[in-house]
């Protein structure tokens, strides 16, 4: 292998390193305007996309993760990868795609764990990060809202029954 194939497979591995998500999509029918853009709006989102060839990809991927690809390694290839949140990644490029009918998502990795394109789909569909929180935070909120109410309860009683017995015995 040549030195600079050498160094794209270097660089791609550079690039896998420590990543949480990788999607693999085939960028067929897209104009390079709208590739563009695509890549504009997937590094506003702090991740990555490179147009790779299949041959290098495999090369730069362990064999394990080149094994179960199979066949997604074919045509024309593009490499988006995330160290942060993989659902705005999937949903960036899912949209996008909705939009403009390219990319069409072959595949992904996740943790190391293969995808599919309808499960990276479905990952596009989660509400936003900030969105889960929120709404984890809320639910968290009323319990320990009714907690604290209780625990106030509790004081203003034993605080009546004690002025209740300090009356009492003051008036014998």
């Amino acid at each position: 292998m040549r030195q600079e194939k050498k160094n794209i497979v270097d660089e791609i591995k550079g690039m896998l390193q420590g990543k949480t998500m990788l999607i693999l999509t085939d960028y067929t029918g897209l104009s390079s305007n709208k590739m563009n853009e695509l890549r504009s709006l997937i590094k506003k989102n702090g991740s990555e996309y490179m147009v790779v060839k299949n041959r290098l990809l495999k090369r730069a991927f362990s064999e394990e993760m080149a094994d179960a690809l199979g066949t997604g390694l074919t045509g024309p290839t593009a490499l988006a990868v995330t160290c942060g949140d993989c659902a705005s990644l999937s949903r960036v490029i899912v949209n996008f795609a909705r939009k403009n009918e390219a990319p069409r998502v072959k595949a992904g990795f996740l943790e190391g764990a293969l995808l599919t394109a309808t499960e990276i789909g479905v990952i596009a569909a989660l509400p936003p990060r900030d969105a889960l929180v929120a709404g984890f935070i809320g639910g968290m909120q009323g319990p320990l809202s009714a907690f604290i109410r209780g625990l106030a309860e509790l004081t203003r009683r034993f605080v009546s029954v004690v002025d209740q017995v300090a009356r009492k015995g003051g008036t014998q």
